[in-house]
């Protein structure tokens, strides 16, 4: 309820203009927002729980075309407050226009991700010869390193593109 695309109808609907919303949705999904926004519009002054309930499936649909938009499929609106911190980060320096602080959480994240897993790997990695457990050990610690290496290093090389 607190992400972009419904903080943006929701101003949307108050200044009673639709145009800020249709960034969100591809050129073929525009006529069918315009005629959801016009309705909403024209039936939420009916009553509280009218405007409710309107709003709410204007910022469903809005919503269900924009991820589907993104290949990603919908899963519900979640509660305000469910915006992952990296999001958030990510969001407020677009708005205040400043990446470094974003770009040093994100590196230090990793950073601790690699060198924890490195440290265990490492660890069991003395003991590995030692018996048929240690060796089981040591492999799934070594697992565990080696997923995370590779995860991280496919998410940099990503193109960002699509949830």
């Amino acid at each position: 309820m607190d992400g972009p695309v419904i903080t943006e109808a929701r101003a949307a609907l108050e200044a009673g203009d639709v145009t800020p919303l249709l960034k969100w949705v591809p050129a073929q999904n525009e006529a069918e927002i315009r005629r959801l926004f016009a309705d909403v519009r024209d039936i939420r002054s009916q009553s509280e729980k009218v405007q409710k309930i309107a709003d709410t499936h204007l910022f469903a649909t809005l919503v269900k075309v924009h991820r589907a938009s993104e290949g990603a499929p919908y899963t519900g609106i979640k509660p305000a407050g469910n915006i992952d911190p990296a999001i958030k980060a990510a969001d407020a320096a677009l708005n205040n226009g400043e990446i470094n602080q974003l770009i040093a959480k994100i590196t230090h994240k990793i950073e601790t991700g690699i060198r924890e897993r490195y440290d265990q790997a490492h660890l069991s990695l003395s003991t590995a010869s030692k018996g048929v457990d240690e060796g089981r050990h040591y492999v799934t610690d070594y697992v565990d390193y080696i997923h995370y290496v590779e995860a991280v290093h496919h998410a940099a090389g990503a193109s960002g593109h699509g949830h």
